[in-house]
């Protein structure tokens, strides 16, 4: 055992420091939104998931937030290109800055989003249901 114990913050403190110096910079991810929710204040709370593609079981998970300011400007910009609700089960391509923080845990804090990536998720989802229509030969 150590001669000097550390407090919980101090070392929940040394996490957030060593994340800051291992990740300094922004960082785009390509996750889907599992939840989302708007608060009372105007910040966007999600849970960003990636699933397995064989499996389509969870392999990654990670809360994130967009904050008031930045979500009133990512929200009708994403809406208006790719005409869909920002929401749960949509794949999205956003640019991240990884945080810790001593109460709240790690999070990422989404500063951008790349709305063609979702139009060509979207589209990429619809030609797979078309062509499996086809194949159950309810399309001709």
């Amino acid at each position: 055992m150590q001669n000097k114990a550390l407090s919980l913050f101090d070392l929940l403190n040394q996490v957030k420091m060593a994340l800051k110096n291992a990740l300094p910079f922004s960082w785009w991810v390509m996750a889907e939104i599992s939840e989302l929710k708007i608060n009372n204040s105007g910040h966007c709370y999600l849970e960003l998931i990636e699933k397995d593609n064989i499996e389509d079981s969870i392999r990654a998970r990670a809360r994130a937030t967009i904050w008031a300011s930045v979500f009133r400007m990512l929200q009708p910009y994403f809406e208006t290109t790719t005409h869909t609700k920002l929401a749960a089960g949509i794949k999205v391509l956003i640019k991240v800055n990884a945080e810790f923080h001593e109460l709240y845990g790690f999070s990422l804090n989404i500063t951008d989003i790349e709305p063609s990536y979702t139009v060509g998720e979207l589209t990429r989802q619809k030609q797979e249901i078309i062509n499996r229509l086809k194949t159950e030969g309810v399309l001709i």
